[in-house]
Parts: structure tokens; C-alpha cells; sequence
């Protein structure tokens, strides 16, 4: 989640206004002069290693239903790693035509550019699949976000070097990667569903929430846009402002997670629509 405070509201309605008029750049071309934010300086003695977010107040590392699923129990498992998998699998398959699929249901073609670079400079560059070392500014603690909203998370200070990422008792309802066993076997039969999304795809919505590491690469702010959440939400946003959409990236890569492992050349149509297809083809 991104909170829409009245000081905020202004420039985020002012970029989402003018991503019709002026795109949003690419990750190779002029910055936006009419945005104009700048690399974010991050500690050098820092950028030698990959990290993960820190640990903070209210998660208990110790339970394995709760704060154990964010470090897993190996270097490739737990919630932390698995975000960065589904990343990883967007940027290391970006010519793909399974890519393209996936991705032109929640994006403008035109800015797959700034999407890779995005989930490129989290992951800690072009062709690293773990975490930049400025993850590791990242606070996760355990609290409560704003009432009624339908997040279960919520980055505070995104547009500070270190922010901190709550999340809630509802987020531990979220399913890892391999929770079920039979997931491809039941997401071919219903179709696209709100099970797919993982405790990886909310830190995913969360870390692109993250301007003062961003910024400078989309030249906007990337905020909850109104009926944007979801995938059904994220799919029927204008394309325009799906880059600005934290669930946009959430829902593009988890997607794209489970049509590679589940061979689903084009992704997951909504519910029942391969059924029908297979009906009318019988």
C-alpha cells in the first residue's frame, strides 16, 4: 500500500494526469523534465553484497507461520526470496513470448522497458536474481495499516532511503510458493484467481512503492490508483497509469510466476473462459 496523503495527493494526481500527455520514460531514455528525480546516493561500502529487508518490531522470526515464512528455511525458499524470484523470472524471461503475453494484460508494451529496470535495480542489477544492497534499508515490522483498506501491508517512508514495510495479521493468510502442491493442476482448472497471489507478490507491491529508490527510473510515483487493486482491478486499469500502480507489478509478476512453471504459454484468462473455449471446441 501507498498512502494518498493530502501533501501527496497533488503530485500523484499531477503524474497521473500527465502520463497520457507525456509518457513516463524508459529506463534508456531522457529523463522527464517536467518530474526530473535523480539516482538515489546509497552507501558504498554497502553495495558489494545483496540483502534482504531487516527484521524489525513485531515479527517473530521463530514462528513458521508468521515472521519464520519471510527468511525461509534456505537460501531459496521464504518469502524474501521468493520475491525476488518472481522478479527475476520477469527480467531473465523478457524476450519471451509468454512475457509479452503476461505482461500487455497489465501494461502499455511501450514500458516494459521501465518495468524491467524497475524489478532490475530492486534485484540489484541487469542480471542479478538476488537483492540490491539497499534492500536491506527496508524495515519489516508487524502492525496494523489503515482501516478499511484492502492491503494487508504498507510501506511508510517511500520516499525516504530507509522505509518501513508493516504488515498486518492479514498478510500471513497469503500462501507461499509451495504451499499447494497441486497449484498448477488447480489453476488450470479455475482459471485466474486471487489464490496465485503469494506473501512474495505483497512485498513485490510494496518494494515498487519505493520513489526514493525508483524515482528515477519511472519519474512519477507509484501509488494504489484507484480500482487498481487486484488482478481483475489491475488488468482494466488504463494502461496509462498502470505504471504508476503498485499492483499492477504485483499481479504482472505473479501471473507471470505461475504461466512459466505451469507452462501456460499465454497466462490465465478469467475464470471459466478456458473451459468454454475447450466446450466449443469439442
Amino acid at each position: 500500500m501507498h498512502l494518498t496523503q493530502p501533501s501527496f495527493l497533488l503530485s500523484s494526481l499531477l503524474a497521473g494526469a500527465l502520463s497520457a500527455a507525456v509518457p513516463a520514460p524508459d529506463a534508456h531514455s531522457s529523463p522527464n523534465p517536467l518530474f526530473k528525480r535523480t539516482n538515489p546516493t546509497i552507501d558504498s561500502n554497502a553495495l558489494s553484497k545483496r540483502a534482504n529487508p531487516t527484521i524489525g518490531e513485531g515479527i517473530d522470526t521463530g514462528n513458521p507461520q508468521q515472521g519464520g515464512r519471510l527468511q525461509g528455511t534456505n537460501p531459496t525458499n521464504g518469502a524474501f526470496a521468493e520475491a525476488y524470484e518472481l522478479m527475476s523470472y520477469a527480467t531473465t524471461t523478457e524476450t519471451d513470448p509468454v512475457n509479452s503475453a503476461v505482461f500487455a494484460k497489465y501494461f502499455n508494451p511501450g514500458d516494459k522497458n521501465t518495468v524491467m529496470a524497475i524489478f532490475a535495480r530492486l534485484l540489484g542489477g541487469d542480471d542479478a536474481t538476488g537483492g540490491a544492497a539497499a534492500m536491506a534499508n527496508i524495515k519489516v515490522t508487524g502492525g496494523d495499516v489503515e482501516e478499511g483498506d484492502p492491503a494487508p501491508a504498507e510501506l511508510e517512508g517511500y520516499e525516504d532511503p530507509d522505509p518501513t514495510l508493516i504488515l498486518s495479521e492479514d498478510a500471513w493468510v497469503y500462501p507461499d510458493r509451495d504451499t499447494n502442491a497441486n497449484a498448477c493442476s488447480d489453476f488450470a482448472e479455475s482459471g485466474m484467481t486471487q489464490d496465485m497471489y503469494l506473501l512474495a507478490s505483497i512485498l513485490v507491491h510494496e518494494y515498487v512503492h519505493w520513489d526514493w529508490f525508483l524515482g528515477s527510473i519511472h519519474q512519477g510515483d507509484i501509488i494504489d490508483q484507484t480500482n487498481g487493486y487486484g488482478w481483475e482491478g489491475a488488468r482494466a486499469l488504463n494502461k496509462d497509469l498502470a505504471v504508476y500502480n503498485a499492483d499492477s507489478y504485483g499481479w504482472y509478476a505473479t501471473e507471470l510466476f505461475w504461466a512459466i512453471i505451469c507452462e501456460q504459454p499465454n497466462g490465465y484468462n478469467a475464470p471459466g473462459v478456458e473451459r468454454r473455449e475447450s466446450e466449443a471446441s469439442a
